[in-house]
């Protein structure tokens, strides 16, 4: 990335700059809860104090980071499903019916596309899924803060697809799923 900035985001951030508060953002007391959230997610993601305090000062938490929220929903959704349903949450991946079922990766069944997306809701155990959890919510939410759904969505669905492609191309005969990590 090289930082360079357009005429009319430039202007904007001059424009935010005189209508901001007049000491550090980190200097800032008294912050309830997701103040302090917005502060830190500016901190990680903005290099320049005056785009972190623009951001800052202009986060309105609507729409909310809710893409982020929705898929890690439903990946443990369909992790306890498959818990109940093969009576078992560890080494899902081991029971038959696990890998018979419509979402992971099957070689075989390359026609039906959506096994090249839909792997990302198979887990191998509750230790796989929280990290995929962990993961997720202290890298992607904050991202999505600052990017947007669409942004993040159309990364994260990029991500995933290219996953999906390199496990059919680098293990064509290997049936069973590809651990995804956010790949941000």
């Amino acid at each position: 990335m090289t930082n360079k900035r357009s005429n009319s985001f430039r202007r904007a951030i001059l424009q935010g700059s005189r209508q901001l508060k007049g000491c550090n953002l980190r200097d800032e007391v008294g912050l309830g809860l997701s103040q302090r959230l917005v502060r830190h997610v500016a901190y990680e993601t903005l290099p320049r104090e005056v785009d972190r305090k623009w951001y800052f000062d202009s986060y309105t938490y609507c729409p909310p980071p809710w893409l982020i929220l929705a898929i890690t929903i439903a990946e443990v959704t369909v992790f306890m499903y498959y818990g109940f349903k093969l009576d078992r949450l560890v080494l899902q991946v081991s029971s038959p019916s696990f890998l018979k079922s419509p979402l992971p990766y099957h070689p075989q069944l390359r026609a039906q596309a959506w096994r090249f997306l839909s792997y990302i809701f198979m887990h191998t155990g509750i230790e796989h899924l929280s990290l995929n959890m962990a993961m997720q919510l202290l890298v992607g939410v904050p991202l999505e803060m600052v990017h947007g759904a669409t942004r993040i969505g159309l990364v994260y669905v990029c991500g995933v697809l290219a996953g999906g492609l390199a496990r059919s191309w680098f293990s064509p005969g290997v049936v069973g799923f590809l651990c995804f990590a956010l790949s941000f």
